[in-house]
């Protein structure tokens, strides 16, 4: 259920600057500069006067973000964060809440930009600022199991499946198999069924997955195949079209500098296998769960 992907369009607004470098017969190579000092009255101009950038993880997504037990802000939507602030020359400040949470803290001024676990989709673009998405996930399989071998929804028929999938997005494991019973939980809950043999697999986003995994690497593996694509994006105060551009450049400059990479692979590739940053604009993140989902 992936969909094709392309180089990322990026937006760049006049307060970003774009340094061109001519070399005879080469075609001239573009080079976004990011790093320097904003007007006041930009967001970025803002957040450098002020010293500071308050950036909002979610609780709920482990280990996309997290706090650790020395109150110490960790994990993949972190490091993206630390980009930003160090592009800025300012502090990074974290604070993390549930992510149906973050998606308003923009909008109420108690942070700067915020790494909800949210699939974007049609309604929630039309009411929050995001931006191109940061990650893509799939809905797949949590299974005992340590080699390469795969687990199909198929092999799953007359057992039982605890789900994390989100209800507005997810795949019903019944629908696609009606001899698969489907239990819902919270995810703690969900892997004690599964490491009790209460229930054969779970399923859900491929990153909570992976969390879940992680205490239990030698037994535990994500497998199976794709069941849907998912994109999650950051987000913004709503109107602030500069700052999305801005935060948006930051991102592909991650990728370009091999910061989403290095990220990804202390968090997730062990139990996802190598990625890219996604290539996948907001307006085709938002196509994929239109109105009527």
């Amino acid at each position: 259920m992936t969909r094709a992907r392309r180089r990322p369009r990026l937006r760049l607004a006049g307060t970003l600057a774009l340094a061109i470098a001519l070399a005879s017969c080469v075609p001239p190579e573009r080079e976004l500069v990011l790093a320097r000092d904003y007007e006041i009255d930009t967001v970025m101009g803002e957040i450098q006067e002020r010293g500071h950038i308050i950036i909002g993880i979610a609780q709920d997504a482990y280990p996309l973000g997290y706090v650790d037990h020395n109150n110490e802000a960790q994990g993949f939507t972190v490091a993206l964060g630390r980009k930003i602030a160090d592009i800025l020359g300012v502090e990074a400040r974290f604070i993390s809440g549930p992510s149906e949470e973050l998606l308003e803290l923009p909008k109420r001024d108690l942070a700067d930009v915020t790494f909800p676990a949210i699939t974007i989709r049609g309604p929630l673009v039309r009411k929050y600022a995001f931006t191109d998405p940061y990650f893509i996930s799939h809905q797949r399989l949590l299974t005992p199991g340590s080699g390469s071998e795969q687990v199909s929804v198929e092999d799953l028929a007359g057992q039982s499946v605890c789900s994390l999938a989100p209800e507005e997005t997810g795949t019903a494991l019944d629908v696609l198999d009606e001899n698969i019973e489907v239990l819902e939980a919270d995810p703690q809950s969900c892997l004690r069924l599964l490491q009790r043999d209460r229930v054969a697999a779970l399923t859900g986003p491929d990153y909570l997955l992976a969390g879940l995994r992680d205490g239990d690497k030698d037994s535990l593996m994500v497998t199976g195949e794709q069941l849907t694509t998912e994109a999650l994006g950051a987000v913004v105060e709503r109107g602030a079209s500069a700052w999305v551009d801005f935060v948006n450049g930051v991102l592909f400059l991650a990728e370009q500098e091999g910061d989403w990479q290095a990220a990804y692979r202390e968090t997730l590739q062990d139990a996802l296998g190598p990625r890219d940053l996604p290539t996948m604009t907001l307006e085709e993140a938002a196509a994929l769960y239109p109105a009527g989902v």
